[in-house]
């Protein structure tokens, strides 16, 4: 019996999304560590730092804690205001496979074809490609959340 349910992406998750792909990434993580040693260094040397060195930390600092972040939100908020995204996608979930529909459009897919799934709490990623991923959040099929993701998990052994 397949499971069946539409996503109309929203905000929250697409943000999510954007933010968590950037910062599981190792350009991502050595700019959060950067921006880490740029302000610890200024508050343990803070006397030592020249007027030009402490600006520079500080731009070091608010770049990827700050300036990053609300980079990709907005990038997200662009996509999420773009064709892709506005109208729901369906999606149903068999032993097999899975199919995407939106509009009268459909493609099918086998769980091999699944290059990385991504669980968590409350979303899943099924990425398709290095870059891209289906966006599932448990909100959107809350009582076969676990259903969905046993059958990516079996789907991807065999």
């Amino acid at each position: 019996m397949p499971v069946e349910f539409e996503v109309k992406m929203d905000a929250k998750s697409l943000s999510g999304f954007v933010l968590y792909h950037n910062y599981v990434r190792p350009g991502g993580i050595i700019g959060l560590v950067l921006s880490v040693v740029a302000i610890v260094s200024l508050i343990i040397r803070w006397a030592d730092w020249t007027s030009i060195q402490k600006c520079l930390l500080i731009a070091l600092a608010l770049l990827f804690l700050i300036f990053q972040p609300l980079m990709l939100l907005k990038k997200a908020n662009d996509q999420l205001n773009s064709d892709a995204f506005k109208h729901p996608m369906k999606y149903s979930f068999e032993k097999d496979g899975f199919t995407i529909s939106q509009g009268d459009k459909s493609e099918s897919y086998s769980y091999a074809d699944i290059r990385k799934p991504v669980f968590h709490k409350k979303v899943m990623y099924l990425y398709m490609t290095t870059v891209s991923a289906l966006i599932i959040p448990k909100s959107r099929c809350e009582n076969d959340f676990d259903a969905i993701k046993e059958m990516v998990k079996a789907g991807r052994m065999r």
